[in-house]
C-alpha cells in the first residue's frame, strides 16, 4: 500500500515522540541496591522514631519540635520534641483556621496560644472572609432578585475588606492565589483563602542525593496509564532506591540527620 506524505509525517512524529519520551519500561540499573522498606528494617543503620498512621501532615518546626496533624477531626494534634515529649496536644475544629505564625504562637478555634509552652492562652478574633460573605448572602430574602443579591454581596464584601485595609481580588477565574491573605494584621487573624492552614514557622527539610537518574520501571493501569520511576538516592553512605513518589527528605535536629517519608514515618540516620 503506497504511504501518503501526511502518513509518514504522523508515523515520522510518532517515531520522534516515542524517542524523545523514551516510555518503554527498563531494568533496574541498580539491582544490588537494597529498596528503602528492607533498608529501614536495618536497626544498625537507621532507628525508627515514629510512624504516619493517623497522620495527615508532619511539619518540622523551626525550634527542632514536630508538628503532628492528624487524619480525623476527632483526634488531637500534637506538637512533640524528638523525644517524644508532648508539649501540646489539643483537638481543633477543622472549620476554623489553624495558624503557626512567625514566632511559634498558635492559632486554633478562636484563640491564641503563646509560644513556648502554649499554656496561656486567650481568645482571638478571626475573620474568614468567604464565610463571612457566605453567611451575609443566606441572610438576604429569597424573594429578591439575584441581580439585586450580587450587587448587595458586592457592597457588602467592599465594606468588609475596607475594615481590614483590603480589596476585592482583582483575579475572578485564574490567579486567584495571588489574593491570598493568611496573616494577623491588629490583633485579628485574617484569611482570605481556601486553605485553613498555614505555618510560617516550618523548618524545611531536603531532598537527599541521588547517585543516579531515574528510570521507568513500568505503566500503572488507569483510566490513564501512569508511569513508575525507580529512584536512586544515598544518604551518609547508605544507597537506596524506591519509587520517585516515595519523596524520601532529610531533616537535622538536635545535630543529628533523619529520614522521613509519608510511606514509613521518621528514622534516625546512624
Amino acid at each position: 500500500m503506497k504511504r501518503t506524505p501526511v502518513s509518514i509525517f504522523l508515523i515520522s512524529t510518532c517515531c520522534i515522540f516515542l524517542l524523545a519520551c523514551n516510555p518503554f519500561p527498563k531494568k533496574d540499573r541498580h539491582p544490588e541496591v537494597p529498596f528503602l522498606a528492607d533498608l529501614l528494617k536495618d536497626t544498625t543503620k537507621f532507628i525508627k522514631v515514629f510512624g504516619t498512621e493517623q497522620l495527615s501532615e508532619v511539619a518540622f518546626l523551626k525550634d527542632e519540635r514536630i508538628l503532628l496533624k492528624p487524619d480525623n477531626s476527632k483526634l488531637p494534634f500534637k506538637i512533640i520534641d524528638i523525644r517524644g515529649t508532648v508539649i501540646m496536644e489539643h483537638t481543633f475544629d477543622w472549620e476554623l483556621p489553624f495558624y503557626i505564625d512567625k514566632q511559634g504562637n498558635l492559632y486554633f478555634n478562636r484563640e491564641k496560644y503563646d509560644y513556648p509552652d502554649y499554656q496561656k492562652q486567650e481568645a482571638f478574633k478571626t475573620v474568614v472572609f468567604k464565610d463571612s460573605i457566605n453567611k451575609k448572602y443566606a441572610a438576604l430574602d429569597a424573594g429578591l432578585a439575584d441581580s439585586v443579591k450580587f450587587k448587595l454581596i458586592d457592597d457588602y464584601e467592599i465594606k468588609l475588606l475596607e475594615a481590614y485595609g483590603l480589596k476585592p481580588c482583582e483575579y475572578q477565574t485564574v490567579n486567584r492565589e495571588k489574593c491570598d491573605v493568611f496573616e494577623v494584621k491588629n490583633n485579628v487573624l485574617l484569611v482570605r483563602q481556601d486553605e485553613l492552614y498555614k505555618n510560617d514557622f516550618a523548618k524545611l527539610p531536603v531532598a537527599p542525593e541521588t547517585f543516579d537518574d531515574k528510570v521507568l520501571i513500568r505503566w500503572q493501569n488507569g483510566k490513564l496509564p501512569s508511569p513508575v520511576y525507580l529512584a536512586y538516592y544515598q544518604v551518609t553512605g547508605h544507597k537506596f532506591k524506591c519509587s520517585d513518589m516515595t519523596l524520601p527528605v532529610v531533616i537535622r535536629l538536635k545535630g543529628q540527620n533523619y529520614l522521613f517519608t509519608y510511606s514509613f514515618g521518621l528514622f534516625l540516620i546512624k
